[in-house]
């Protein structure tokens, strides 16, 4: 599931890099420019066969809280709009704060279903298997330990 992207500069060449990656960072954490193909380790990406998936990122009652608050902010935000629009106005603050609590809560809500329905456990399995055989291959194992991962 390809949706974020990070952005990293080079510690050579200084240039700004910018790729996409799963919402979890789950791949190789070692990353190479794409201006001067220096390597580097970057620890925000998670080898999942070594350090293991995000705690968070199969919790679905992390979600279902999430979108519980979200939902609850946005419903006073609506309150607070309604009482306000009767005098006339509102507050533009309040509305965009209730509107991007309601898209917050869609994306908890989105995330515990995929998490209910089994689909967050056919990624997991697919970033397993992607890691595993990275670390099959002796040179990027060894690549691993010359930075400094305990492999």
């Amino acid at each position: 599931m390809q949706m974020s992207y990070v952005e990293w500069v080079c510690p050579e060449c200084k240039t700004k890099n910018r790729e996409s990656c799963n919402s979890w960072m789950y791949g190789s954490p070692i990353r190479e420019c794409k201006a001067c193909r220096s390597e580097y380790l970057d620890r925000r990406w998670r080898e999942v066969a070594i350090d293991g998936f995000d705690p968070r990122s199969n919790n679905s009652s992390f979600f279902l809280k999430g979108a519980l608050v979200l939902l609850a902010i946005a419903a006073i935000c609506g309150a607070l709009i309604c009482f306000q629009s009767g005098g006339g106005g509102f507050s533009m603050k309040i509305l965009l704060v209730g509107v991007f609590s309601a898209l917050g809560a869609l994306f908890c809500m989105f995330n515990f279903l995929r998490i209910k329905l089994g689909f967050q456990s056919k990624d997991d399995d697919k970033f397993m298997a992607e890691s595993k055989a990275r670390l099959s291959d002796s040179l990027y194992v060894e690549k691993l330990r010359k930075y400094g991962y305990k492999v």
